[in-house]
């Protein structure tokens, strides 16, 4: 039923951008419980693959390191899974919004996790709350598709370069496409809303950012921070041809990452 709800409200781009509005206004955020799967199974095997590429992504062992996760969502999982298997000291899972689903109890339960909790700490709010974190302690930070989903990636990094030793890594996985937002009208679409507008529709909520390759990068290195840039995935020359029509002057070529990975550390 949700479904096809969401369906009709997007049959029209009007009303599907009325429907933003008033959860915009209702505060409504659902982006951390996500469709990741149609079971139990199927959730808890999405979140092994995250922390298996977070894993894969570290410079080094990560028995006996502390993890910041960035965006938990909608269950625990993915870091309960990683101090198990890879004997992490401690794990904190943050998230701007509380999205913790009825899921994520039932998770931990069907498969053993609940001896786990003891070296995890969620905390939820804006920010500030993550600097009741030590100074200096972090060895690790990890995101998957949330950066883009940050209003103020000034203020996060403010933070996250306190967190971060001198030595630490931080791994950064970032969307750039709509999110299913006026996808029907092009990947890109999303775009042509001005900056007003678009706060209109959920500013409040966690709504894509819409900031581009170009403006990760020089945030990382407003922060003085080393990167590595992996594009994942980048618009076909379709969609791009497409999203020119409706973009018009912009330069097409600064749009065309859709999915990319950052790797970084402290210079």
């Amino acid at each position: 039923m949700k479904n096809v709800l969401k369906k009709l409200l997007r049959q029209n781009k009007y009303i599907e951008a009325l429907a933003y509005i008033l959860q915009n206004n209702q505060i409504l955020n659902s982006s951390g419980t996500g469709e990741f799967g149609n079971s139990i199974e199927e959730m808890y095997q999405h979140n092994i693959n995250i922390a298996q590429l977070y894993a894969k992504n570290y410079d080094g062992i990560l028995d006996n390191k502390i993890v910041l996760e960035i965006g938990t969502g909608f269950t625990r999982t993915t870091m309960l899974y990683m101090i198990k298997e890879y004997n992490l000291k401690k794990a904190y899972c943050y998230d701007r919004f509380n999205c913790l689903h009825e899921n994520d109890d039932k998770i931990i339960q069907k498969y053993g996790l609940e001896p786990y909790l003891e070296k995890l700490e969620y905390i939820s709010g804006v920010n500030e709350e993550l600097l009741k974190i030590e100074n200096s302690s972090i060895d690790y930070i990890v995101s998957n598709a949330v950066l883009e989903h940050v209003d103020n990636l000034d203020l996060l990094f403010n933070v996250l370069g306190q967190l971060i030793k001198q030595d630490g890594v931080i791994y950064h996985k970032v969307d750039l496409r709509c999110h299913n937002r006026f996808k029907k009208y092009g990947e890109l679409y999303f775009h042509t809303f001005s900056d007003t507008f678009w706060n209109m529709m959920g500013g409040k909520i966690g709504q894509p950012n819409r900031k581009l390759l170009k403006d990760y990068i020089a945030l990382y290195e407003q922060h003085n921070f080393n990167q590595e840039v992996n594009i994942v995935e980048s618009f076909n020359n379709h969609e791009l041809e497409r999203a020119q029509k409706y973009l018009k002057n912009k330069n097409i070529n600064e749009y065309k990452t859709a999915s990319v990975e950052f790797k970084l550390c402290k210079k």
